[in-house]
């Protein structure tokens, strides 16, 4: 026979165990991530709620962006849109065998930190509440999206040698184009890197040189082959200056924004008529772009359309404060 004081022991313990158990069962699971939650998915490829939300923000145009929290009917709609079409072209490029490598990412973030002063960039995601890998990520799949658009693009439309010429006749026959130079820009983050280069370029040393020579760990200088220009293309304050300088001279250093700048003539055109040589390419170049642009809208539209596209309405709805 079992002793009173153990039994009272025992149902007190098993009472106890009851009540965990109870809370236990009871006790409020965690929400789920924003980026577990699938809002669409394109012939069964997941968008995520944190996708639509990042969406919404990057329409607002705030870079880098954290996520947004909500967002309006139109927003969402434009967002999740964007998003469909991009599931759509990055399937496609996959299968064009379109990749994105780590260099083509990292000279992405070099131009945005133009924008930003030394360690502004990373203060701006650390501010923002943005994982900086994810943001890099985000880069990527950019990149991957517009080599992916381009690739798709590229057998879509053509452009005849006799439609360059006859574009030619029209706008540039008889035409005389003023004087222009070809001017090298290049951009540092620091006016003391920018003196010491001038020296270097003013003594003769190419382009490459002085970015190899002033790169580091940390930072490199952006330098960007500006083509031809002619004085009115320029900014005010430093045409006079640059149509001054022989082909090979060199600017003052300038500040501009957060940077700090030098431009180099290249080379020099006097005043003269165009040439079919010179004008052909741009013509070309302009003609493919606009028919492959028309051509690739037609394409995604009707793409779009054949894909299975399932939305979770109830959950964009509650973005928009509608679901509630």
């Amino acid at each position: 026979m079992m002793h009173p004081g153990i039994r009272a022991s025992r149902m007190m313990m098993a009472a106890w165990i009851a009540t965990a158990c109870l809370v236990s069962c009871a006790r409020t699971p965690d929400p789920p991530d924003d980026s577990d939650i699938v809002v669409a998915t394109v012939d069964g490829a997941g968008i995520t709620l944190k996708d639509l939300k990042t969406e919404i923000a990057r329409i607002r145009g705030v870079t880098p962006s954290a996520p947004a929290t909500s967002g309006t009917r139109t927003e969402v709609s434009r967002a999740l849109r964007q998003l469909v079409e991009r599931a759509v072209v990055l399937r496609e490029g996959e299968r064009l065998g379109v990749s994105a490598g780590r260099a083509e990412v990292d000279e992405e973030i070099r131009r945005y930190r133009t924008d930003f002063p030394p360690g502004g960039l990373e203060k701006a995601l650390l501010q923002g509440g943005v994982d900086a890998e994810q943001w890099r990520e985000g880069l990527r799949q950019s990149i991957l999206y517009r080599k992916s658009a381009e690739e798709i693009a590229r057998p879509l439309a053509a452009v005849t040698e006799a439609e360059v010429e006859k574009v030619y006749r029209e706008t540039f026959g008889k035409s005389t184009r003023p004087e222009r130079i070809r001017v090298r820009q290049f951009l540092f983050d620091a006016p003391e890197t920018a003196a010491m280069a001038r020296g270097e370029l003013a003594e003769g040393a190419s382009p490459d040189e002085v970015v190899k020579r002033f790169s580091s760990a940390e930072s490199a200088p952006l330098t960007i082959d500006l083509g031809f220009l002619g004085r009115e293309e320029l900014p005010e304050e430093v045409a006079g200056e640059l149509f001054a300088l022989p082909a090979g001279g060199v600017s003052r250093v300038i500040r501009r924004d957060r940077a700090f700048c030098l431009f180099l003539v290249v080379g020099k055109a006097p005043r003269g008529p165009y040439s079919y040589a010179e004008k052909a390419p741009e013509i070309r170049r302009e003609l493919l772009g606009r028919r492959r642009e028309e051509a690739f809208r037609k394409w995604l539209d009707a793409e779009v359309g054949k894909a299975q596209v399932k939305v979770q309405e109830e959950i964009v709805a509650g973005l928009t404060g509608e679901g509630k």
